[in-house]
């Protein structure tokens, strides 16, 4: 199943990875990537929730996960400090993962 799942977030990531103005975040740069790195980063950010959806006291919380380069932001809510330190731990723990933005905020 996580390899299908790897398999489908590459062909996504290859078919937006075409798109010379993709905009990275807020920061209004274009995506600078090869599809190696794409393709890297995609397979990273899957990797990632599925390490999250494994853990029974995150997978009932929406967390975002965005791979740029091997720095992996965490978004969305959480309903304790706990919770957001684990999902940073977790995500830091992934290979692949060179740096973590924890970017998640306590209800």
């Amino acid at each position: 199943m996580r390899r299908v799942l790897t398999v489908a977030l590459l062909l996504a990531g290859g078919m937006l990875g075409g798109c010379a103005a993709a905009v990275v975040g807020n920061s209004g740069q274009a995506d600078t990537r090869t599809a190696s790195q794409l393709a890297s980063d995609t397979a990273t950010s899957a990797d990632v929730k599925a390490k999250l959806l494994a853990d029974p006291s995150l997978k009932p919380l929406s967390i975002g996960v965005l791979t740029y380069r091997g720095e992996v932001t965490l978004s969305g809510l959480v309903n304790n400090a706990q919770q957001r330190e684990l999902a940073g731990r977790l995500a830091g723990g992934v290979k692949g993962v060179k740096t973590v933005r924890n970017d998640l905020t306590v209800k």
